[in-house]
Protein backbone atom coordinates (compact mmCIF):
# COMPACT_ATOMS: atom_id res chain seq x y z
CA UNK A 1 0.00 0.00 0.00
CA UNK A 2 2.71 2.47 1.19
CA UNK A 3 3.97 2.00 -2.48
CA UNK A 4 1.00 2.55 -4.46
CA UNK A 5 -0.51 5.43 -6.03
CA UNK A 6 -3.99 6.81 -5.39
CA UNK A 7 -7.35 6.40 -7.43
CA UNK A 8 -10.09 9.22 -7.40
CA UNK A 9 -13.43 7.73 -9.28
CA UNK A 10 -14.83 11.13 -10.27
CA UNK A 11 -18.00 12.15 -11.59
CA UNK A 12 -18.02 14.64 -14.41
CA UNK A 13 -21.49 16.15 -14.44
CA UNK A 14 -23.67 16.08 -17.46
CA UNK A 15 -21.15 17.84 -20.14
CA UNK A 16 -20.66 21.17 -19.28
CA UNK A 17 -17.44 21.82 -17.77
CA UNK A 18 -18.83 24.46 -15.13
CA UNK A 19 -20.94 22.16 -13.75
CA UNK A 20 -18.07 20.24 -12.39
CA UNK A 21 -17.62 20.35 -8.62
CA UNK A 22 -14.46 22.05 -7.73
CA UNK A 23 -13.29 18.74 -6.00
CA UNK A 24 -13.38 17.01 -9.31
CA UNK A 25 -11.92 19.87 -11.42
CA UNK A 26 -9.00 19.92 -8.36
CA UNK A 27 -8.30 16.08 -9.31
CA UNK A 28 -8.63 16.21 -12.88
CA UNK A 29 -5.55 19.02 -12.73
CA UNK A 30 -2.99 16.33 -10.30
CA UNK A 31 -3.57 13.57 -12.49
CA UNK A 32 -0.93 11.10 -13.74
CA UNK A 33 -3.30 9.43 -15.91
CA UNK A 34 -6.65 10.18 -16.98
CA UNK A 35 -9.08 6.76 -18.37
CA UNK A 36 -11.85 8.54 -19.45
CA UNK A 37 -15.27 7.69 -21.19
CA UNK A 38 -17.23 8.11 -24.35
CA UNK A 39 -20.03 10.52 -22.87
CA UNK A 40 -17.02 12.94 -21.59
CA UNK A 41 -17.51 16.18 -23.05
CA UNK A 42 -14.79 18.18 -25.16
CA UNK A 43 -15.08 21.03 -22.54
CA UNK A 44 -14.38 18.41 -19.65
CA UNK A 45 -11.46 16.84 -21.96
CA UNK A 46 -9.78 20.45 -22.28
CA UNK A 47 -9.27 20.31 -18.84
CA UNK A 48 -7.04 17.67 -18.62
CA UNK A 49 -3.01 18.61 -18.31
CA UNK A 50 -1.28 18.06 -20.89
CA UNK A 51 1.33 16.62 -18.93
CA UNK A 52 -1.14 13.44 -17.87
CA UNK A 53 -1.35 10.22 -19.92
CA UNK A 54 -4.89 10.17 -21.14
CA UNK A 55 -6.53 6.64 -22.17
CA UNK A 56 -9.80 6.24 -23.94
CA UNK A 57 -11.80 3.62 -22.06
CA UNK A 58 -15.01 4.31 -23.47
CA UNK A 59 -17.39 1.93 -26.52
CA UNK A 60 -16.84 2.89 -29.67
CA UNK A 61 -19.68 2.07 -32.10
CA UNK A 62 -18.89 -1.29 -33.48
CA UNK A 63 -16.10 -2.20 -32.15
CA UNK A 64 -16.81 -5.53 -31.32
CA UNK A 65 -15.36 -5.62 -27.60
CA UNK A 66 -17.66 -7.65 -24.80
CA UNK A 67 -19.04 -5.02 -22.13
CA UNK A 68 -17.40 -7.89 -19.91
CA UNK A 69 -13.98 -7.82 -21.37
CA UNK A 70 -13.75 -4.02 -21.66
CA UNK A 71 -14.97 -3.64 -17.49
CA UNK A 72 -12.23 -6.10 -16.58
CA UNK A 73 -9.55 -4.12 -18.80
CA UNK A 74 -10.33 -0.36 -16.89
CA UNK A 75 -10.18 -2.61 -13.46
CA UNK A 76 -6.18 -3.92 -14.37
CA UNK A 77 -5.15 0.03 -15.98
CA UNK A 78 -6.50 1.37 -12.59
CA UNK A 79 -4.70 -1.31 -10.47
CA UNK A 80 -1.46 -1.72 -12.86
CA UNK A 81 -0.91 2.35 -12.91
CA UNK A 82 -2.03 3.07 -9.11
CA UNK A 83 0.83 0.24 -8.36
CA UNK A 84 3.40 2.52 -9.79
CA UNK A 85 2.69 5.16 -7.69
CA UNK A 86 0.46 7.66 -9.57
CA UNK A 87 -2.37 10.03 -9.52
CA UNK A 88 -5.06 7.80 -11.41
CA UNK A 89 -8.29 9.39 -11.94
CA UNK A 90 -10.97 7.72 -13.70
CA UNK A 91 -13.46 10.38 -15.33
CA UNK A 92 -17.19 9.04 -15.44
CA UNK A 93 -19.70 11.14 -16.70
CA UNK A 94 -22.62 12.13 -14.46
CA UNK A 95 -22.61 10.49 -10.75
CA UNK A 96 -19.93 7.28 -10.91
CA UNK A 97 -22.65 5.82 -8.55
CA UNK A 98 -25.84 6.05 -10.45
CA UNK A 99 -25.47 3.66 -13.35
CA UNK A 100 -21.83 4.31 -13.90
CA UNK A 101 -20.52 0.62 -13.15
CA UNK A 102 -18.68 2.93 -9.93
CA UNK A 103 -19.86 0.13 -7.75
CA UNK A 104 -17.49 -2.37 -9.34
CA UNK A 105 -14.91 -0.49 -9.44
CA UNK A 106 -14.50 0.64 -6.45
CA UNK A 107 -15.06 -3.29 -5.25
CA UNK A 108 -11.95 -3.63 -7.49
CA UNK A 109 -10.39 -1.38 -5.76
CA UNK A 110 -11.05 -2.80 -2.80
CA UNK A 111 -9.82 -6.40 -3.30
CA UNK A 112 -6.32 -5.16 -4.44
CA UNK A 113 -5.82 -3.24 -1.40
CA UNK A 114 -5.69 0.25 -4.28
CA UNK A 115 -5.98 3.38 -2.11
CA UNK A 116 -9.03 5.40 -4.06
CA UNK A 117 -11.74 8.33 -3.27
CA UNK A 118 -15.47 8.96 -4.41
CA UNK A 119 -15.71 12.28 -5.79
CA UNK A 120 -19.03 12.91 -6.76
CA UNK A 121 -21.00 14.69 -9.74
CA UNK A 122 -24.51 15.92 -11.09
CA UNK A 123 -26.82 13.01 -12.14
CA UNK A 124 -27.91 13.38 -15.39
CA UNK A 125 -31.63 13.34 -13.59
CA UNK A 126 -30.13 16.32 -11.64
CA UNK A 127 -28.73 17.89 -14.82
CA UNK A 128 -31.84 17.49 -16.80
CA UNK A 129 -33.96 18.90 -14.25
CA UNK A 130 -32.58 22.01 -13.63
CA UNK A 131 -31.84 22.36 -17.21
CA UNK A 132 -35.67 22.13 -18.03
CA UNK A 133 -37.52 23.11 -14.99
CA UNK A 134 -38.65 19.31 -14.30
CA UNK A 135 -39.53 18.78 -10.91
CA UNK A 136 -38.28 15.94 -9.12
CA UNK A 137 -40.99 16.22 -6.29
CA UNK A 138 -43.43 18.53 -5.62
CA UNK A 139 -46.01 18.35 -2.06
CA UNK A 140 -48.93 19.09 -4.66
CA UNK A 141 -47.93 15.97 -6.57
CA UNK A 142 -45.29 14.08 -6.14
CA UNK A 143 -43.49 13.22 -2.30
CA UNK A 144 -41.13 10.16 -3.79
CA UNK A 145 -37.96 10.04 -6.60
CA UNK A 146 -37.24 6.55 -8.20
CA UNK A 147 -34.40 5.77 -10.19
CA UNK A 148 -35.05 2.98 -12.63
CA UNK A 149 -32.79 1.12 -15.25
CA UNK A 150 -34.91 0.49 -18.25
CA UNK A 151 -33.01 -3.09 -18.43
CA UNK A 152 -31.14 -4.90 -15.69
CA UNK A 153 -27.10 -6.39 -16.14
CA UNK A 154 -29.12 -9.56 -17.27
CA UNK A 155 -31.35 -7.74 -19.83
CA UNK A 156 -34.79 -8.07 -18.02
CA UNK A 157 -37.20 -5.35 -18.66
CA UNK A 158 -37.71 -3.52 -15.61
CA UNK A 159 -41.03 -4.23 -13.55
CA UNK A 160 -44.09 -2.43 -14.85
CA UNK A 161 -45.58 -3.51 -11.32
CA UNK A 162 -42.85 -1.68 -9.61
CA UNK A 163 -43.05 1.43 -11.86
CA UNK A 164 -47.25 1.50 -11.63
CA UNK A 165 -46.77 0.76 -7.86
CA UNK A 166 -44.35 4.33 -7.95
CA UNK A 167 -46.61 6.32 -9.76
CA UNK A 168 -50.01 5.49 -7.77
CA UNK A 169 -48.45 6.09 -4.91
CA UNK A 170 -47.44 10.13 -6.11
CA UNK A 171 -44.16 9.47 -6.83
CA UNK A 172 -41.77 10.17 -9.91
CA UNK A 173 -39.58 7.49 -11.66
CA UNK A 174 -36.95 7.87 -13.84
CA UNK A 175 -35.80 6.11 -16.32
CA UNK A 176 -32.03 5.33 -17.73
CA UNK A 177 -31.32 3.72 -20.89
CA UNK A 178 -35.10 3.53 -21.53
CA UNK A 179 -35.78 5.02 -24.97
CA UNK A 180 -35.01 1.05 -26.59
CA UNK A 181 -37.89 -0.42 -24.19
CA UNK A 182 -40.55 2.20 -24.18
CA UNK A 183 -42.80 0.53 -26.38
CA UNK A 184 -41.84 -2.04 -24.21
CA UNK A 185 -43.26 -0.49 -21.03
CA UNK A 186 -45.86 0.74 -23.21
CA UNK A 187 -47.21 -2.40 -24.22
CA UNK A 188 -47.28 -3.86 -20.73
CA UNK A 189 -49.61 -1.56 -19.38
CA UNK A 190 -53.39 -1.10 -19.33
CA UNK A 191 -54.60 0.99 -21.45
CA UNK A 192 -56.17 3.33 -18.65
CA UNK A 193 -52.21 4.28 -17.67
CA UNK A 194 -50.61 4.54 -21.16
CA UNK A 195 -53.31 7.74 -21.45
CA UNK A 196 -52.47 9.30 -17.87
CA UNK A 197 -49.17 8.58 -17.00
CA UNK A 198 -47.10 12.05 -18.01
CA UNK A 199 -44.13 11.19 -19.89
CA UNK A 200 -41.03 14.09 -19.83
CA UNK A 201 -38.39 12.76 -22.14
CA UNK A 202 -35.00 14.82 -22.02
CA UNK A 203 -32.55 14.08 -24.60
CA UNK A 204 -28.81 15.09 -24.85
CA UNK A 205 -29.07 17.01 -21.53
CA UNK A 206 -26.16 19.71 -20.96
CA UNK A 207 -25.37 19.41 -24.59
CA UNK A 208 -26.04 22.08 -27.92
CA UNK A 209 -28.99 20.17 -29.18
CA UNK A 210 -30.33 18.89 -25.94
CA UNK A 211 -34.51 18.81 -26.20
CA UNK A 212 -36.98 18.19 -24.11
CA UNK A 213 -41.17 16.17 -25.07
CA UNK A 214 -43.71 16.24 -23.04
CA UNK A 215 -47.20 14.25 -23.70
CA UNK A 216 -48.89 10.76 -21.94
CA UNK A 217 -47.16 7.40 -22.34
CA UNK A 218 -49.22 6.94 -25.79
CA UNK A 219 -47.92 10.31 -27.67
CA UNK A 220 -44.33 9.35 -26.73
CA UNK A 221 -44.42 6.34 -27.93
CA UNK A 222 -45.49 7.28 -31.01
CA UNK A 223 -43.08 10.15 -31.55
CA UNK A 224 -40.19 8.22 -30.33
CA UNK A 225 -41.56 5.80 -33.30
CA UNK A 226 -41.42 8.47 -35.86
CA UNK A 227 -38.20 10.12 -35.40
CA UNK A 228 -35.91 8.31 -32.46
CA UNK A 229 -34.87 10.29 -29.67
CA UNK A 230 -31.36 10.97 -29.17
CA UNK A 231 -29.82 9.24 -26.72
CA UNK A 232 -28.46 9.57 -24.11
CA UNK A 233 -32.00 10.28 -22.35
CA UNK A 234 -33.56 10.36 -19.57
CA UNK A 235 -37.66 9.38 -19.13
CA UNK A 236 -39.34 11.07 -16.16
CA UNK A 237 -42.83 9.88 -15.31
CA UNK A 238 -45.60 10.48 -13.11
CA UNK A 239 -49.51 10.45 -12.85
CA UNK A 240 -51.54 12.82 -14.17
CA UNK A 241 -53.27 14.84 -11.78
Amino acid sequence: MENTGKVYIVGAGPGPADLLTVKAFNCIKQADVILYDALISRDVRELFPESAELIFVGKRAGDGIDVTERQNSIHKKLVQHAQMGKVVVRVKSGDPMIFSRGAEETSFLQEHNILFELVPGISAFNAASAEFGIPLTDRRGSNSLHLLSGRDVMGKLLSVNQLLSIVENRGTAVIYMGTKVLEEIYEALDSIHRETIHTTIVSRSGRSDSAMYQGNLQEMVRLNEESPIKTPALIYLRKEE
